[in-house]
């Protein structure tokens, strides 16, 4: 059933279904979100393969006190990378999107000033604050003698990955996946390899190490630049750019952005506050432990990270467009999408945790294989979930989010608080699931209410998918506990239940409509139909 809405004097074929309308306009731009985000999928696949190896060399190149001296500060960057923008990094895309649909070129502008220039200031303020008290910190933390050098180094490197994000949103909201793709998943994790196995070959030291870090993203940020300015030439904006007309939306950008940041407590209670009390009762040995296996727990959240790049803007423009039965369409299917592409690394980073902890970095973390487990439970339930975070503040449930992440954060210190002093790396990474299943069970729940309040459907038709994961996941760790197989035929075994996973899933992830060229392949024809 078709019926046509008018919007701006045009014409939008709009089909019925028995969760609200989703107008042909949704379609297609859910189409050109997941096309879009495949790419970029493919160059994160590349990047985590740089990343990986990078991860491979640093731990089996330095001295467990030197990767756990790295790893600390590196944390510590993740942190500032998190603050500076004061939470308008990733929602920048949401207002880009917005003001081009309303032709509000003086906002749309002046909200890229505002954010370059909210991370100009706060970075000059945290620079100078942790050049001060690095000393203390560290003291407080680590008994390391050349941990405050490698802080101070790392530090320059969180206003720059302040600036990549920015970027990103940019990008994003300009439609652009292939700048994305080329500057942060090409460049940046190639050079850094590069600047690792340089380091690796001569014996270079922890601080070399932390130097090189710095100067590859100096490089990628004039990269993303030159870029910008190739896009903004080519979509005709740069001729708006007068500094008398820009419009500088602090209101509506920070009555936004600042109540959003409260999110980014989880991330630190999660993150940065598991490391310090980590340093604090145990020792580097046991940072290293937890932080050796991170970058393989969130390789689950790499398709997810991927795809909400593009998501975010296409949200903002539905919602704006009042398509509330395109963006619940777009949501669920999104989730779907999510949880059957990341499958494969959830299988094998929790059915088969120690056969993957110790073929990437050896016998001497084999306790760690726990830790991974542990760990990925948690972030492959938030990323099965979707998007729900992101359109709740699209809705402007923007109350209940400064609650609900206050609430989780105290709950998630408190575990911490609880666990980590008696079980180490692996209480951390139980904190940290616990935490992750809280936060989104709770989202979950008032997404729900939200989007049945505003289309009168709910999305029990998805739910056939999880059932279907839940039970190939069973079967699979039924196969490890009888067999025990090796890593390689633990792939050969994930890479089988990952298919019978897509093959009875087809229906809801939509593959042949999506992607029509993969039916002119036999075999994917006959997978996908």
């Amino acid at each position: 059933m078709t019926a046509s809405r008018d919007r701006g004097g045009d014409d939008i074929e709009v089909s019925e279904y028995a969760g609200g309308p989703v107008t042909d306009d949704a379609t297609e731009m859910g189409r050109d979100h997941v096309r879009g985000s495949m790419l970029l999928l493919l160059g994160r696949v590349a990047s985590l393969l740089f990343t990986v190896a990078t991860q491979v060399v640093i731990v089996r190149a330095l001295s467990k006190e030197d990767f756990g001296v790295f790893a600390f500060a590196f944390t510590m960057v993740g942190a500032g990378r998190v603050l500076l923008s004061l939470g308008q990094g990733r929602l920048l895309s949401r207002f880009m999107a917005k003001y081009e649909e309303e032709n509000d070129y003086p906002r749309m502008l002046g909200s890229m000033v505002l954010a370059v220039g909210t991370i100009a200031i706060t970075s000059t303020v945290v620079l100078v604050v942790v050049g001060i008290f690095a000393g203390s910190l560290v003291d407080a933390t680590l008994d390391a003698p050349n941990a405050v050098q490698v802080l101070l180094v790392l530090m320059f490197l969180a206003p720059l990955e302040a600036l990549d994000q920015v970027f990103v949103a940019l990008f994003a909201a300009f439609t652009r996946p292939r700048a994305i793709f080329f500057r942060k998943y090409i460049v940046t994790p190639g050079l850094r390899l590069i600047v690792v196995l340089v380091i690796a070959i001569l014996g270079g030291s922890v601080f070399q190490l932390a130097l090189g870090y710095l100067i590859t993203s100096l490089i990628g940020i004039v990269i993303y630049v030159v870029l910008l300015v190739g896009v903004l030439r080519g979509r005709g904006i740069m001729h708006h750019f007068h500094p008398r007309r820009i419009i500088l939306p602090f209101k509506a950008v920070f009555s936004f952005s600042l109540p959003t940041l409260t999110s980014e407590l989880v991330f630190l209670a999660t993150h940065t506050l598991t490391v310090l009390l980590l340093g604090i009762y145990w020792a580097a040995t046991e940072v290293a432990d937890f932080r050796a296996v991170l970058p393989a727990a969130r390789l689950n959240q790499a398709v997810y990270q991927t795809f909400v790049t593009l998501f975010l803007p296409m949200a903002a423009r539905l919602f704006a467009r009042s398509d509330h039965g395109g963006l619940r369409s777009t949501y669920w299917h999104s989730s779907v999408f999510l949880a059957v592409a990341t499958y494969p690394i959830f299988a094998m980073t929790t059915v088969f945790a120690r056969e993957t902890t110790v073929t990437l970095f050896g016998e001497r973390y084999a306790s760690a294989g726990w830790v991974l487990m542990a760990m990925c439970v948690g972030y492959y339930f938030s990323i099965a979930l979707g998007f729900n975070v992101f359109v709740l503040q699209v809705y402007g449930r923007l109350g209940f989010l400064v609650w609900s992440n206050v609430g989780v954060a105290a709950v998630s210190v408190g575990l911490m608080l609880l666990l980590i002093p008696e079980y180490g790396a692996l209480g951390a990474a139980i904190a940290t699931t616990a935490t992750l299943v809280g936060q989104n069970v709770v989202n979950q729940i008032v997404l729900n209410k939200t989007l049945h309040a505003a289309t009168g459907g709910r999305g029990e038709r998805y739910l056939r998918p999880y059932l279907v994961i839940v039970a190939v996941t069973a079967a699979l760790a039924a196969v490890n506990v009888v067999f025990h197989p090796s890593f390689v035929i633990a792939i050969v075994i994930a890479a089988v239940g990952s298919l019978i996973v897509l093959r009875l899933t087809r229906e809801s992830l939509q593959l042949s409509t999506t992607f029509p060229e993969l039916t002119r392949v036999p075999l994917l024809r006959r997978l996908i139909h």
